[in-house]
Parts: C-alpha cells; sequence; structure tokens
C-alpha cells in the first residue's frame, strides 16, 4: 500500500511545529531547502525497514535507538545538495505490528524532509498493518492506484519509472506476496509504457529458490520474474525485509537489497540509507552508513541496463 506525502508548505510546517511542541525537536537554525537548494530530478533517496516504535525513546534489545538512527537519515538526505526529488521508504515502516501511533510518529520524523519540498512515498512490509497505516496516512494523490486489497504507485523521472509494489501479505507473518491481480497490472502497464525503462521495488525479496526450501521472502516471486524477466525495459528490482546490503544480477535483471536504517539482523551488516542517481544508461547507488565506521560507506553500486533487444 504505497502512500504518498507530498511536500508542506513553510506556513503548514510553522503551524505544525507549533500544534506539536514538545512532541518534536524542531532545529532552531532549519533552512527551508525548497527556497536554498535545487533539485535534482534525477535523485532519489532511499530507506527502507525504519521499525518506528510509537516512542521515540524506545531501544531495540541490540541497543539501537532506532528514531535516532531515522533521523540521522532524514538529516544526511536534507544535506544533500542538489536535493533529491523523492524520498522512498520500503516497507516495515513500523517497529512490530503496524499502529496508528507508531504510523503518526513515522511521518512526524518526515517532516522536515516534506518541509524541504521533498515528497515521500511509502510501501509497506510484514510489521506494517494496512487499516492502522490508513487511519495515519490518509491520501487522495492521483497516483495512487487501488489493486484490490493492495495499493500500487509510480514514481516518474525524467529518465524512467518507478514501480512501488505492494507485497504485504500478513501482519507480522514473514513471507509476502503480490497476487494474481497485482502481478497483471504489473504486466499491462509495463507493455503499455514500454518504452520507458524501469524500476520495480517492493518489500519481500523475490528469492525463486532458497537454499534451505523455506520461503521467507515473496511466495510469488517465480510468478513475479516471470513477468519482469522478458520484458527488458525492467533494468532493475529494488527490495529491503533481510536487513542486508547486497546486489545480484539475473539474466542481465539487476536484483538490489536495501539496507535497513535500523538495527541489522547479521553481524558486519551495514545500517544506513542509499543515495540514487539514475540516467539514461544505468543507476548509481550509494551507500550511507549509519553504523559508525563500517567499511562500506559510501560504496558505489554501478548498475547498467541491460539492452532491450
Amino acid at each position: 500500500m504505497p502512500i504518498s506525502l507530498p511536500p508542506i508548505s513553510r506556513r503548514r510546517f510553522l503551524q505544525t511545529a507549533v500544534a506539536g511542541a514538545g512532541a518534536i525537536a524542531l532545529g532552531s537554525r532549519f533552512a527551508f531547502s525548497d527556497e536554498t537548494k535545487s533539485v535534482d530530478p534525477s535523485r532519489i533517496a532511499l530507506l527502507s525497514d525504519t521499525h518506528i516504535a510509537p516512542n521515540r525513546d524506545y531501544v531495540h534489545k541490540t541497543g539501537i535507538r532506532v528514531w535516532d538512527q531515522y533521523q540521522q537519515a532524514t538529516r544526511e538526505i536534507l544535506a544533500l545538495s542538489p536535493k533529491p526529488a523523492a524520498l522512498l521508504v520500503n516497507g516495515d515502516c513500523a517497529l512490530d505490528h503496524g499502529t496508528t501511533e507508531a504510523y503518526v510518529t513515522f511521518v512526524d520524523g518526515l517532516t522536515q524532509v516534506r518541509a524541504a519540498g521533498i515528497p515521500v512515498h511509502a510501501t509497506l512490509g510484514n510489521h506494517d498493518e494496512r487499516v492502522e497505516f490508513a487511519k495515519a496516512i490518509p491520501t487522495d494523490d492521483a497516483r495512487v492506484k487501488e489493486i484490490t486489497d493492495h495499493t500500487v504507485s509510480i514514481v516518474r523521472l525524467p529518465h524512467l519509472d518507478w514501480y512501488m509494489l505492494d507485497s504485504l501479505r500478513k501482519t507480522k507473518e514473514t513471507p509476502g506476496e503480490l497476487g494474481a491481480a497485482q502481478l497483471a497490472w504489473l504486466a499491462k502497464s509495463l507493455d503499455t509504457h514500454a518504452d520507458r525503462p524501469t524500476v520495480v521495488m517492493f518489500h519481500h525479496q523475490p528469492d525463486p529458490h532458497p537454499a534451505d526450501g523455506k520461503i521467507k521472502g515473496l511466495v510469488d516471486a517465480p510468478a513475479f520474474l516471470k513477468v519482469v524477466q522478458p520484458r527488458k525495459q525492467v533494468k532493475a528490482v529494488l527490495f529491503g525485509h533481510t536487513h542486508q546490503w547486497a546486489r545480484y544480477e539475473l539474466e542481465g535483471l539487476h536484483l538490489v537489497n536495501l539496507p535497513t536504517s535500523a538495527y541489522v539482523f547479521q553481524a558486519g551488516q551495514p545500517a544506513g540509507w542509499v543515495d540514487a542517481q539514475t540516467s539514461e544508461n544505468g543507476m548509481k547507488l550509494q551507500l550511507h552508513a549509519i553504523t559508525p565506521n563500517h567499511p562500506k560507506d559510501k560504496e558505489v553500486l554501478d548498475l547498467k541496463w541491460r539492452d532491450n533487444a
């Protein structure tokens, strides 16, 4: 269920700050970058697995204060110059079982980003909950299209279309699913826009052959890959869920696992966010590690697009 949060005006930002005084810590020297910085329409900031709790003081069992990591990531995104055309958040926005309170906190953490003129688009993971998400974040964005109980969104960039799909199958159950209706819509939309290079993003990893035979990612991964692999305008698939930073290829199709901004599952993995620079022929993804002194900080994945033929 991708949700679009438009930028907010300076007046609305100040009204929000007054209304939420005591709840949101606001920097006294915050600059509205829509007034001071240009926008790069080919640049996108990426977050995944933010796992925000209602309580900003929540500390995960690993010792990580997830709110602090979230705020560090948004501060670094705000510091980009030129600023990105959008911030995309790829699921598991909430900590455990998505609640309205968690999503209110999640949105509060994006206030300065939106006040800087940067729109935010978010999709859901297995720790999210559709009804609670909708209560906290109503939307009438015309770019959001209903697909039965799922919602999809397309972010159109100069060089490509960025599809945000919904893989939430059931809250608090690990595997995800796109479903027949969403896959049929995807195939039809891709065929309608066959001349547009495309990136597809959703929460669960599309692993068609898990090593241990237990599906922990996308249960209909083979059906999804059957849609995108022969449609060569699909250049890359981005996902989260596993709290890893990794990449691989399937017949020239790039698959990239976005890192969590919160806590990692495996020692040595970075927490962080990703700066995406798109072009006609590919995309560069740069990791910005929140984990202090991580050896992969500023690592760049240089993705070259496969041919359409």
